[in-house]
């Protein structure tokens, strides 16, 4: 079970908006061999976590192996949101809390489930040669998991300082949003000649969603909670998402290996139900309601009913392709005793920029439909470097493994579209790790953490909305996330960003697994 998402990911924002989950949106290392040394392993890919790296390893495995692991991924992140709570519209009564800074929000570990507050990524693979060691064919059959952390859980409402409830200041752009994908693979490899091997993966992958976001009904520059409307999906699943990898090694002499990986591009269009409550400013109150569109009329699905309202997501995820080589130091009898790995890695995340979302409902009153919303998150492509190695040494009759790493990854999206949906920084990440084997066992140990920058995005919220004087840091082409607003249609959206302010982040990471040979 993968809570990221394909090569999601990075973080789909569920409700009225979606997104690719969690950083580049991939953190480095799936598996405690490939997170020991910050993810240099398209070349090394010698044990069945290569299934998530380069599926041209399981060439290089003998026999019957099993391996069982899990990655543990903690992410901290806290958001201080630039400026103050404004008044709001002009003759109402004043709110309670207008004038106030607004307060530091954090993501909630509650939306975890392992130890210290993590995401547990388990993987499960089994390769084989069927008994047949001569064959120059391997087969591998299993479930991987990719890093990443797309989970969210913030406050809805927040008390203040000064004991005033009021509406959290990152409500426009997530609430929370759970995200369980999983992906069962089938994959091959095979040796032409002693000197090549080549592999390939077909993955089918199934997921569901639930979140909750908050949206405008009406022009809302002032974020008046009247005019505001919670958005909840409380479940969208894609039972079919496949997608594919290729992968190809090459070993010129004894000293040197090259590899490289591609993994295919994807596409999520999850179905499911959805449910909203609307503020009541408007001037009709609590008789604003939001009920299904008629059959006939549907954009998503038929069949909404009050409170279940059909809703869909869709979404590309980013192909990516790596290419490593690395160079080995070897005992006298033949056997690894040491190797550096330098691999660079391109994520195709500018395809991701743009997910769409369509709610079948409408306004009761009115009848007016609430539109598909198209949200843009300003993705670009990412490269990766990431250097890594290990060092063997005989233990007993075992053998002890020390692995470490660095890696760097440029942002997924530029400052301004940073946000608290996803995470798009440039990181660094520094690893280590232990490996122990003793005849037909091996255990692995990884450890790292991922370094980013405190970033402070400016204002450039002009006061009621933009004007000829104000006219906000667009220019017509947003610049900045804007609260999504279902009642407009696409060319009368309205720029008002809402991300302005200082955002704190990073990651902790630790993977450990057992491998049996049989």
């Amino acid at each position: 079970m993968n809570r990221l998402g394909l090569w999601i990911v990075p973080v789909l924002v569920l409700a009225l908006e979606g997104s690719a989950a969690a950083g580049g949106l991939f953190v480095p290392g799936a598996g405690p061999s490939a997170q020991g040394r910050a993810g240099a392993f398209v070349a090394r890919a010698d044990d069945p976590t290569t299934m998530s790296h380069n599926v041209a390893g399981f060439a290089k495995l003998d026999g019957t192996q099993v391996y069982i692991g899990a990655n543990f991924l903690r992410y901290a992140m806290s958001y201080q949101r630039a400026g103050v709570y404004e008044p709001g519209p002009s003759g109402s009564e004043p709110l309670p809390y207008e004038g106030q800074p607004f307060p530091k929000v954090e993501n909630n570990s509650d939306s975890a489930i392992g130890p210290w507050g993590s995401q547990i990524l388990p993987s499960f693979v089994v390769t084989s040669d069927l008994g047949h060691p001569e064959w120059p064919v391997r087969f591998a059959v299993g479930l991987y998991s990719v890093q990443a952390f797309p989970s969210r859980s913030y406050q809805r409402e927040i008390t203040l300082d000064s004991g005033d409830v009021a509406p959290a200041p990152q409500r426009y752009d997530v609430v929370n949003q759970e995200i369980i994908l999983s992906q069962p693979s089938l994959a091959v490899a095979y040796s032409p000649t002693d000197k090549i091997d080549i592999g390939a993966r077909a993955s089918w992958g199934f997921g569901s969603f639930k979140g909750s976001k908050t949206v405008w009904t009406l022009r809302n520059y002032e974020e008046d909670p009247g005019n505001d409307a919670t958005f909840t999906l409380d479940g969208a699943k894609d039972n079919f998402i496949p997608t594919f990898a290729l992968g190809m090694l090459y070993r010129p002499n004894s000293s040197f290996e090259f590899g490289v990986a591609w993994n295919s591009q994807g596409q999520i269009d999850a179905e499911g139900t959805g449910s909203s409550v609307i503020g009541g400013g408007s001037p009709f109150g609590d008789a604003v309601e939001v009920i299904p569109r008629p059959d006939n009329q549907t954009q998503c699905a038929p069949g909404g009913v009050a409170g279940k309202l059909k809703a869909c997501v869709s979404l590309t995820l980013a192909q990516n392709a790596t290419v490593g080589g690395r160079w080995i130091l070897r005992e006298p009898d033949g056997r690894e005793k040491a190797d550096i790995e330098l691999n660079v890695k391109w994520e195709d995340w500018s395809v991701a920029n743009e997910s769409l979302v369509k709610v079948d409902g409408q306004v009761n009153i009115t009848g007016m439909p609430l539109n598909a919303v198209a949200n843009p998150h300003g993705y670009q492509d990412v490269i990766s470097t990431r250097l890594g190695g290990s060092y063997r040494i005989d233990v007993g009759e075992g053998r002890l493994e020390f692995r470490g790493g660095l890696a760097y990854d440029t942002a997924t999206a530029p400052k301004s579209w940073t946000r608290v949906d996803q995470d798009g920084k440039r990181r660094a990440t520094f690893a280590t790790g232990l490996g122990y084997e003793i005849g037909r066992y091996r255990i692995d140990l990884g450890l790292g953490a991922v370094w980013e920058p405190d970033l402070t995005v400016g204002q450039c919220k002009p006061p009621n909305g933009p004007s000829e004087t104000s006219p906000g840091c667009g220019d017509g082409d947003p610049a900045n996330p804007t609260p999504a607003q279902p009642l407009f249609s696409e060319d009368s959206q309205k720029e008002s960003p809402f991300n302005a302010g200082t955002y704190k982040s990073g990651y902790l990471m630790a993977a450990t697994g057992l491998r049996m040979v049989f």
